[in-house]
């Protein structure tokens, strides 16, 4: 099983249409780095904003359970 899951993330771009159109875009040389970067930045920007959003809920009950 987890074998299968290890081939499965481990396919070639080729195979892997964003991937593909993502390098395609890209000058040679830097495919993967900067594939590796761009979907890092995506990952932690929307990642940092819900635990703004998380934050700001706990807050807002702090507020609620303080006013009671």
């Amino acid at each position: 099983m987890i074998e299968k899951l290890i081939k499965f993330f481990e396919r070639p771009i080729e195979q892997n249409l964003v991937d593909k159109a993502i390098t395609e875009k890209l000058p040679d040389g830097k495919v993967v780095d900067e594939v590796y970067r761009a979907r890092w930045v995506w990952y932690h920007t929307i990642l940092a904003i819900e635990i703004a959003f998380t934050n700001v809920l706990l807050i807002a009950i702090l507020l609620v359970l303080a006013l009671k």
